[in-house]
């Protein structure tokens, strides 16, 4: 057997992991838009994507309007995994003109547009301080003696490590509805392309044998309510059983929405750093410059002309932008191989031409901007709000159906400012507390920031 065509045997399969099939139903024709323009359009028109406009990015309550939130972020996310995925797309489909029959080279550039727009979607309050309250508050041992002892190693597991991408892939598949689905089943019911391309970490919150040191073990991409979408999915996709029933191959296109996430944010965050006087202009001018080493001089007398220093700098991110669009994207091709059979274990940016110039970004951005005092004072009031509204929020849905406990009349009250399909399936049907528990942790990270401290300051008696 050809050495190349027995190679291709142990391949993810393109026509699997661009899939059009959606989950949960069968796909509706009569639309001019593609499968996956139609996923894109589902996750603008939700409210899931409308609320990442009041979520943190990296400044929490930022008092500009110019400084970025999570929908700005990830729409920035998705523009530029857009521009990569079209490089990709036209590469592969002139690479494998049969393979790819019936899926068009912007196939691709659609699906990662489409992924790259939900990859912070289940993100809740405050950023990663709002990720790390919510597990901080599950690892206290009163808690865990209090309210924890029914849940099983997995379920524990998962409030313990709360986990965005997770929450994510609950929002897209349960929480939010797409409005011509009578039963409700799938959510969004987006194609499995883009929810293969969403699942950054192909694994449960609990496994044997993890190592960290590997990329799709470093986290977790699903709760066990969504267990069985989560399997649609990796079937679907035909991607590699790594670890037999816990751990898969990422879907490819991954690599590429995380190269696009890492490019828009570490390049934003200096551009809003200096905004707010973190950074100093010559700082930023340096680092772009260093990736744009090749045309250095060109773009130092190209922003000459310009009048403003800030003007300097948006032109220059730009072109950084686009150089780094450009190596990931031929990092990819190079790497094409490994990462269909599911054995390349590397971030793309770590691989890139610029990847040294690229890490000291991040090694300055996490010093002097994500460590500044501003940031930190808010993320600490994030952890105060967000461990607060636990501390009110679970006892009443542990305690709200016991006329016994001394504050069954405030625990039902409490329960009433819960979403109505909360109040209405949580006690009568008998729902577990694992699940109930779940509904808590939905609430609290589908706020908006200012709703989560408004509500906070309202029941604690600050603001009334």
């Amino acid at each position: 057997m050809n050495l190349w065509i027995k190679k291709r045997k142990y391949m993810m399969k393109w026509k699997n992991l661009m899939s059009k099939e959606r989950l949960g139903c069968l796909s509706h024709d009569g639309d001019l838009r593609s499968y996956f323009q139609r996923d894109h359009d589902r996750l603008v028109f939700s409210s899931a994507f409308r609320r990442l406009q009041d979520k943190t990015q990296v400044f929490p309550l930022a008092p500009d309007d110019y400084i970025r939130t999570r929908l700005t972020h990830s729409m920035e996310v998705s523009c530029v995994g857009r521009s990569i995925g079209s490089i990709v797309g036209h590469a592969l489909k002139e690479k494998y003109p049969i393979d790819l029959k019936g899926i068009e080279a912007n196939n691709f550039s659609e699906v990662l547009s489409a992924a790259c727009l939900a990859h912070d979607i289940g993100n809740p309050p405050f950023g990663h301080a709002g990720e790390d309250a919510i597990a901080y508050w599950f690892n206290r041992p009163e808690n865990i003696k209090k309210y924890l002892t029914e849940l099983n190693v997995v379920e524990l597991a998962e409030f313990q490590n709360f986990e965005g991408n997770a929450q994510g892939f609950r929002v897209i598949t349960r929480l939010q509805k797409h409005n011509r689905t009578p039963d409700k089943i799938g959510g969004l019911q987006l194609t499995y392309a883009t929810l293969g391309t969403f699942l950054k970490y192909p694994r449960k919150a609990k496994i044997q044998d993890r190592d960290s040191s590997k990329i799709n073990h470093k986290k977790f991409n699903y709760f066990l309510t969504e267990e069985k979408y989560f399997d649609d999915v990796v079937t679907k996709c035909g991607l590699i059983e790594q670890q037999k029933g816990e751990v898969w191959a990422r879907h490819p296109l991954v690599y590429l929405l995380e190269a696009a996430d890492d490019i828009s944010y570490v390049i934003a965050d200096f551009q809003d750093g200096y905004r707010l006087g973190h950074v100093r202009y010559q700082v930023v001018v340096d680092f772009f410059l260093n990736i744009l080493r090749d045309k250095k001089d060109f773009y130092l007398e190209e922003i000459e002309g310009f009048s403003s220093d800030k003007d300097k700098i948006e032109h220059l991110s730009g072109k950084v932008i686009g150089q780094l669009v450009r190596e990931v994207s031929n990092s990819f091709l190079t790497n094409e191989e490994k990462i269909m059979q599911g054995k390349f274990d590397l971030a793309l940016a770590s691989v890139i031409p610029s990847a040294s110039q690229f890490h000291e970004m991040f090694t300055y951005a996490y010093k002097y901007i994500y460590s500044c005092k501003d940031v930190v004072r808010l993320k600490l009031a994030g952890y105060e709000v967000i461990e607060g509204l636990l501390d009110i929020f679970v006892p009443a849905i542990y305690f709200s159906g016991d006329p016994n406990h001394f504050e069954f009349a405030k625990n039902n009250l409490l329960v009433k400012l819960l979403p109505n399909d909360f109040v209405e399936n949580s006690l009568d049907n008998g729902l577990s507390l694992y699940e109930r528990l779940h509904r808590i942790t939905d609430f609290i990270s589908g706020m908006t920031d200012s709703y989560a401290v408004k509500l906070y300051k309202e029941l604690k008696g600050i603001n009334l």
